[in-house]
């Protein structure tokens, strides 16, 4: 059971390290959340994704994502 849980943090941090640097956040923040908190920070991710490009674009600004 904890080799379990061990097994799916790093994968949570190498997942989203990965998608940390795809998006321009901080990389080892994320990485670190991955690894203690597991996949249960994904919403969090998103959140903090979404407020980024608010930020920079504005609420009303119209993005392309391909």
């Amino acid at each position: 059971m904890l080799l379990l849980t061990g097994l799916i943090g790093f994968i949570s941090a190498l997942f989203f390290y990965c998608q940390a640097l795809a998006s321009g956040l901080g990389r080892k923040r994320w990485a670190f959340a991955g690894l203690v908190f597991g996949p249960f920070i994904w919403p969090m991710f998103c959140m903090k994704k979404r407020m980024k490009t608010n930020r920079k674009f504005g609420f009303g600004g119209l993005i392309f994502r391909a």
